[in-house]
């Protein structure tokens, strides 16, 4: 059925009208006094212990959670990252400095202090002196 509104063509879902045209959809509650947070599973919300199904990857004997495309990131499962590979040829370390890894050129930012060599954490020194983690 379509939605009574003239010039409407969306589906009715309630009392002859569409969700556009103010149609009114019932939803549960959590059960749990003083929470007006939708019901998902149990008659409560996630945050009162609704366990929502998760679905495993479908490599036979694997017990991960799939992620995309039903198999779990070790069994090729492909997620976006923010972060850039190295432009070496056949590279697939995380780009550091002018798009390359450290095996390959990138320069790591040294310890500021005195005679130390040591790779810097924080503010320019390493955790040695002071940089704390």
């Amino acid at each position: 059925r379509e939605c009574t509104v003239d010039g409407c063509t969306n589906h009715v879902v309630n009392s002859g009208v569409c969700m556009r045209h103010g149609a009114q959809v019932q939803r549960k509650q959590c059960t749990v006094e003083g929470c007006t947070t939708q019901a998902k599973s149990g008659g409560v919300c996630m945050k009162h212990g609704a366990k929502q199904p998760r679905k495993k990857c479908s490599n036979a004997d694997c017990a991960n959670q799939a992620v995309i495309g039903g198999v779990c990131i070790k069994h090729g499962a492909k997620v976006k990252s923010t972060r850039k590979e190295c432009s070496a040829e056949g590279c697939t370390n995380t780009a550091r400095t002018r798009g390359v890894c450290t095996t390959h050129g990138a320069q790591r930012k040294r310890c500021g202090a005195e005679g130390c060599n040591n790779i810097a954490v924080l503010r320019g020194v390493c955790t040695k002196h002071g940089a704390k983690v």
